[in-house]
């Protein structure tokens, strides 16, 4: 004898309607899959691209480190001066080309004081191919309201 099913027959689904649903559960899962994958590639492109000051100051530092040493040293040290200089866009600079090729001296003029403490942090020493060194500003405290930062380009 066979045991009654706790369901009636009446309200049983047929098996048309449990796939029915058992796709339509898997649609619903991959567009939540598909959704929180999103969610994740549009935070990680905004943590990345949102750059502080000293990484920006890094990065083009770390720039003009490669166009020092790229450069021949038998280039017009006017030319080495208006290669380094345009690396630095909106900022105001100085750059000392008198011992090119052995060291280039790059200095912003006027930074506030908390572009110095990120920038003090960020680009301290640079090391790879060419050593790019931060003269000065050893302790935070050496920031103040305006910073005048050299930094030493050794290729």
């Amino acid at each position: 004898m066979s045991r009654p099913s706790p369901v009636p027959p009446a309200r049983q689904r047929p098996a048309e309607a449990r796939r029915a649903a058992a796709e339509a559960a898997r649609h619903w899962r991959a567009r939540r899959a598909a959704v929180c994958a999103l969610a994740l590639a549009a935070g990680w492109t905004f943590l990345s691209g949102a750059r502080g000051p000293g990484d920006t100051l890094a990065a083009e530092l770390r720039a003009a480190g490669a166009a020092v040493r790229d450069l021949g040293w038998n280039r017009p040290l006017d030319h080495v001066q208006e290669t380094v200089a345009a690396l630095f866009a909106g900022n105001p600079i100085d750059v000392d080309v008198s011992q090119f090729p052995a060291r280039v001296v790059v200095t912003l003029r006027a930074l506030d004081r908390s572009t110095c403490l990120s920038t003090a942090s960020a680009a301290r020493r640079i090391e790879g191919s060419v050593v790019i060194e931060l003269r000065g500003f050893a302790s935070p405290s050496a920031c103040g309201e305006r910073n005048d930062m050299a930094w030493v380009i050794l290729p």
